[in-house]
């Protein structure tokens, strides 16, 4: 997503890492931000840097980063994964490290970001993307040897171009495709909602929520 390189940036200073920090990037989605990380990827990408992982189980040593952040990868990870990948990630942090990372908050501000909306509904419905609650985020932050956890609400106006807008289309294409082929009906109101939407409003970045925690 080149449109929210800045987004990108203001939340790894938010984070303020330390200069000389060993970070790792879960996800991979910071690579071009934060060239010195060690990037986990659970699938195959052209990355620097880059580590194949499963999500609940990272092949480092206990103890091995001093931080470790996420740009919007748990959004595709399943609620019922989180507290394995939260256990995971505190195993590889060095006691007192940061975690930082950030989830979709589901809450449009305006018509563009509910094109967003609808949009993230659609592939919720198809099992690509999860949204999770703060409170249940918390929760398993705790659970797993965190502690001085903060979470920031963060407001964007972010407008996704056209081209991104073609790719969301051509991929709601190819769902509806499917689905007719398989003979359900399941996202094809929501497509409809979501073509109409984008056509009149445009499309936007949902708002979101920044997690900080300190590893216990």
């Amino acid at each position: 997503m080149p449109y929210a390189s800045q987004d990108r940036q203001e939340f790894i200073k938010r984070t303020n890492l330390k200069q000389d920090a060993r970070v790792l990037d879960f996800g991979g989605t910071l690579s071009g931000e934060l060239s010195g990380a060690i990037c986990a990827l659970t699938s195959s990408r052209q990355v620097a840097n880059a580590v194949l992982v499963k999500p609940d189980r990272l092949p480092f040593k206990d103890s091995t980063f001093d931080a470790a952040v996420s740009y919007h990868y748990f959004d595709l990870i399943p609620s019922d994964m989180q507290s394995h990948v939260f256990r995971e990630i505190a195993r590889v942090l060095n006691k007192e490290a940061v975690f930082s990372f950030m989830i979709l908050l589901w809450a449009p501000q305006n018509e563009a970001q509910r094109s967003s909306l609808l949009f993230s509904e659609l592939l919720k419905s198809t099992g690509v993307l999860y949204s999770h609650e703060f409170e249940d985020v918390s929760r398993r932050l705790f659970a797993h040897g965190f502690s001085e956890i903060t979470v920031e609400t963060i407001k964007r106006d972010i407008m996704i171009p056209r081209d991104f807008i073609r790719s969301h289309l051509l991929m709601l294409g190819e769902l509806l495709k499917k689905e007719r082929e398989e003979g359900g009906t399941g996202i094809k109101v929501l497509a409809r909602q979501y073509f109409a939407q984008v056509n009149g409003h445009g499309e936007a970045m949902l708002p979101a929520l920044h997690f900080t925690a300190r590893r216990s």
